[in-house]
């Protein structure tokens, strides 16, 4: 189930970086090369469509794959906003339940069945290679793509943690943000992607040395995926 869903994963990767590419086109009147764009994300719509059917044959379970297909075929601005924001994330959601439902009807879970798809594309062949070091580095990274997809800003780090998720005027927030829980909930998370930046990323980057061992990997790996699934679930501000 996990190679499976790594290939669900970097399927809808392709997509999302064509839906961008061709919003872009549109934008600036390249309206043949966006037309050519989106054709390759047809293909690589019935790619994802064969995919899924390998564990769901009946589609039973499919998130928002049909409102996908209409938007490829409409494939106007709107559109590919809507592929980027809305379907690609939903898809992903019902492809991790199928990949938890398998994994429950194949036995124990494990840590593995923790993983959020960006954490298992980006380090889950590290890990099982050995490659401590290189899948905690490559799963902050992950994080981190995934903010600045989801906020268009060419930042890093405190800069990018900041202007992402500051209280005042960040560009995403978790919960209800005027209310107390919502504040405590958005600045509590705001400094541990500061703190995941500057203590695992920074220290893990700058030396080949590492006190890690394969629990303690799992267990940031793990981490990681919570906050790959914050990012992912958190709301524009109003």
């Amino acid at each position: 189930m996990i190679e499976w869903l790594i290939s669900v994963y970097e399927r809808c990767r392709d997509l999302a970086a064509k839906a961008n590419d061709a919003k872009d086109r549109l934008l600036v009147g390249e309206d043949d090369a966006a037309k050519t764009i989106n054709g390759y994300m047809k293909q690589d719509y019935d790619a994802l469509i064969r995919l899924w059917k390998e564990v769901d044959p009946e589609m039973k379970n499919t998130g928002r794959l049909s409102d996908m297909a209409r938007h490829v075929r409409f494939g106007m601005n709107n559109d590919y906003e809507d592929i980027v924001v809305h379907d690609i994330p939903s898809v992903l959601n019902a492809a991790e339940a199928l990949a938890r439902d398998g994994s429950k009807n194949a036995g124990a879970m494990g840590f593995e069945g923790l993983l959020h798809p960006a954490i298992v594309a980006s380090s889950l062949s590290q890990y099982r290679n050995g490659h401590l070091r290189d899948a905690v580095l490559n799963g902050v990274i992950a994080v981190f793509d995934m903010i600045r997809a989801r906020t268009n800003l060419n930042l890093d780090g405190k800069d990018l943690v900041g202007q992402a998720f500051g209280m005042e005027k960040g560009k995403l927030v978790f919960s209800e943000i005027g209310t107390e829980t919502g504040r405590n909930d958005q600045k509590g998370f705001l400094l541990i992607y500061e703190g995941i930046y500057t203590g695992v990323r920074n220290v893990k980057a700058h030396s080949l040395n590492h006190d890690l061992n394969e629990q303690k990997a799992a267990q940031y790996l793990v981490t990681l995926s919570l906050l790959a699934r914050r990012v992912e679930e958190c709301n524009d501000r109003p």
